[in-house]
């Protein structure tokens, strides 16, 4: 294998290991709920603290990445490793909201990093790389929920479930340094920013990437709730909602990797709209569980290629000379969709159950409708 060869593959280890800690932590959301005895309300506003303190760490981690690449991204995989055995054993509200005050900050720094680090290998090689790589994330997300569905069925520890991140995680830093692929980054950007039109590009594909991680986020969050608490799913079942959801991402960003050099940005998103929002429904509506499965896995298709292709599109419609704080913008400004992800089915659930919470959600999808009107020139170009 070549040089490069290895730098892509430790790139795509990184996103499989930031995949299985995810997965296993939403798969285990339920379990969380009924150790802290919190309400839909009180556990969505306590999930809010990881975009909260994410936010600024992505502010600063950009400027951090340009200047110490790796040493950036592999601190914030082993900073995600050590809070995993520990936010699993969590029982304690307070205790839990500061622990995912602090995974906030480690996985805003990763999200940065790991997509500037992969946006440049995917301009470096010349080959399609972002929608393969970013695949990783939800294969690994669906083989961690089986893993902590069976491990819920046999009475495994939460604590100990979690903690089986840690080993990726930090296999992942280690894969990473040894390689380079991390360091091996876009020059660093010159004194200046971008173009006032680039920027105001820039705005506009974070806009849209928030729109897709709100429902992202909101789907894998509250998907195994709905199950459980409003379909009377078994524990088992009921954690493998987002893995369901997981898989049907990855299976959508491969086939958005094979097509890619017939795929423009705008049609995507548009595709991407639709689907989203018919799975949606279907999910928030389903008479049983099964149904509300299929309706979870149709959301996972329609959804899967808006955020790798906005990334990458982001690089496009800059120079190359301002790409890391390009891809810093966009994911700033796209990873506030987080914030309102989980409050906003939060909030409709208390009024009208999760039904209600994920037909807003389905609004919200179609609502990636409305870029696609101002997208023009290299951004709305051909998507990876």
């Amino acid at each position: 294998m070549t040089r490069e060869g290895r730098r892509r593959g430790a790139l795509r280890a990184a996103w499989l290991a930031f995949g299985w800690f995810w997965g296993s932590w939403s798969a285990l959301i339920p379990e969380v709920k009924r150790t802290t005895g919190v309400d839909d309300e009180s556990l969505g506003f306590l999930l809010l603290a990881v975009p909260l303190c994410a936010l600024p760490a992505m502010i600063l981690s950009g400027r951090a990445y340009d200047r110490r690449g790796g040493a950036v991204l592999s601190g914030g995989l082993i900073a995600m490793g050590g809070l995993a055995p520990v936010l699993g054993g969590a029982g304690d509200v307070l205790f839990l909201a500061a622990c995912l005050a602090m995974l906030g900050a480690a996985s805003g720094v990763v999200d940065v990093a790991l997509n500037s680090a992969t946006v440049a290998a995917n301009a470096r090689s010349g080959r399609n790389f972002v929608q393969s790589a970013q695949a990783m994330f939800p294969v690994a997300g669906v083989v961690a929920s089986v893993v902590v569905a069976a491990g819920r069925e046999l009475g495994a520890p939460p604590w100990a479930l979690l903690g089986t991140a840690t080993l990726f995680l930090v296999a992942a830093a280690v894969s990473l340094a040894t390689t380079g692929a991390a360091a091996a980054s876009a020059p660093r950007p010159k004194e200046g920013s971008a173009p006032v039109g680039q920027r105001q590009v820039l705005v506009l594909l974070g806009v849209t990437v928030a729109l897709a991680l709100l429902v992202e986020n909101a789907v894998q969050q509250w998907s195994s709730n709905r199950m459980e608490f409003e379909l009377d799913a078994a524990p088992g079942l009921a954690s493998l909602a987002p893995g369901v959801f997981a898989l049907c991402m990855s299976a959508g960003r491969l086939y958005a990797q094979r097509t890619a050099d017939a795929t423009a940005l705008v049609p995507t998103l548009r595709t991407c709209a639709l689907v989203t929002g018919c799975g949606l429904l279907i999910a928030a509506w389903a008479p049983s569980p099964l149904v509300a499965l299929a309706g979870f896995a149709l959301t996972g298709l329609g959804l899967a290629p808006a955020a790798p292709a906005l990334f990458t599109s982001a690089d496009r419609a800059v120079p190359e000379n301002v790409r890391g704080r390009a891809i810093s913008m966009v994911s700033t400004i796209g990873y506030s969709g987080y914030f309102l992800g989980p409050v906003a089915v939060g909030l409709s659930s208390s009024i009208g159950g999760l039904s209600a919470g994920f037909t807003v959600l389905a609004v919200i999808a179609l609502l990636l409708l409305v870029p696609t009107l101002w997208l023009r020139g290299p951004a709305a170009g051909t998507a990876p």
